[in-house]
């Protein structure tokens, strides 16, 4: 990380819960390095101490177990923003997100479980009412095509034909909770954006070519949140979100991702949940190394708009994006309320630009 952005100094307090996964660890050293001031919370007490004594700050640790319902509410006394690093959010989010629109506390999560987002938006009439506000996938997935969509589509006054979204990760490794929030997805994000309307497609089910940046690829079609968060702010008729695989096998790929989505919703998923608890997750020189690439394309009465997001360490990206949005909606003059996407929540130039200084990320245009 290059330059480090004076946040809003906040007196209010910011709790992280899930603070000791993998991903919360690295949203506690953000919030950290950000002096802001936050208390970690999760169902391990002697993890929640080791934690708090190997950062600068020893911020307050707050016992509570998104599986033992009568704890939750502490999670919400003396604070501001709820961070939910509990996963996966398919199965266990719906129970914080009710709890922080009745309290009127902001939330925000780092998400990618397209269902679990659609169901979000029910809560957005209570939070309108108590001032929360809620804002899923908040992490690299999403924040970042979301705006960097909104702002293409201030670039035209008519209806959007169709806004693709090519996702092209570096390969330097998942942690256990983004494979099991994978298969959360495959199972239950049965979904897509087409004329205006969500409609039922099993994933992977498309096939995909092109080029990012002169180089082909190949992608399969892949239920991202954006196919929720888009619409809320776009007008727009169609939305595409793909995911690059290995040219040779994406037909393959395509023809059995329908298959494995299925078989995801039968008892075989505790099989497949053991599997992908097996392998340790990205280390920090991994992180380093790894680049992405997101290509957003835009299509207007026949034109196409193309940019392309590039940037590396993606968890470590996702860490500074949630301590970044931390700093904005808690800070003393924000008053957006409901179910909001990252574009919303955010001002997406003034965060777009503030990644390519802290972060290194770029948004480039395609011809």
């Amino acid at each position: 990380m290059a330059e480090r952005l004076a946040l809003p100094d906040v007196p209010i307090m910011i709790t992280l819960f899930g603070a000791t996964g993998y991903t919360g660890q690295l949203i506690a050293r953000a919030l950290d390095r950000a002096r802001l001031p936050f208390r970690l919370a999760g169902r391990s007490a002697g993890k929640l101490a080791a934690l708090s004594q190997s950062l600068p700050l020893h911020p307050p640790a707050l016992v509570a177990d998104v599986h033992a319902p009568d704890s939750l509410p502490t999670l919400f006394d003396g604070t501001r923003l709820l961070i939910n690093c509990a996963g996966p959010f398919t199965d266990l989010g719906e129970p914080v997100v009710a709890l922080a629109a009745a309290r009127g506390v902001h939330y925000l999560d780092i998400t990618n479980e397209l269902a679990y987002v659609v169901r979000v938006q029910k809560y957005d009439g209570r939070a309108r009412q108590t001032g929360a506000a809620i804002v899923p996938a908040c992490g690299f997935e999403v924040a970042l095509a979301d705006c960097a969509a909104a702002l293409m589509a201030r670039e035209t006054s008519d209806v959007i034909d169709e806004i693709s979204i090519i996702y092209d990760l570096g390969g330097s490794g998942t942690s256990v909770g983004t494979r099991l929030s994978g298969l959360r997805t495959f199972a239950t994000s049965w979904m897509k954006f087409r004329d205006g309307k969500l409609v039922r497609q099993a994933p992977g089910t498309e096939l995909r070519q092109g080029t990012i940046n002169g180089r082909p690829y190949a992608a399969i079609a892949f239920p991202s949140a954006e196919t929720a968060s888009l619409p809320v702010h776009c007008r727009l008729r169609n939305i595409g979100v793909w995911m690059v695989v290995g040219r040779r096998n994406a037909r393959l790929i395509a023809a059995a991702m329908p298959v494995a989505s299925w078989l995801l919703r039968t008892p075989l998923r505790w099989v497949a949940a053991q599997a992908v608890k097996r392998d340790a997750p990205p280390g920090e020189e991994a992180r380093a190394r790894s680049r992405f690439a997101i290509k957003i394309e835009m299509t207007c009465r026949g034109k196409t708009l193309a940019r392309v997001v590039t940037g590396h360490d993606e968890y470590g990206l996702t860490a500074e994006i949630a301590a970044y949005a931390a700093g904005v909606i808690t800070a003393p003059d924000y008053s957006k309320a409901g179910v909001l996407a990252p574009a919303q929540a955010l001002v997406p130039d003034s965060f777009l630009q503030w990644l390519g200084r802290c972060a290194d990320v770029a948004v480039n245009d395609e011809n």
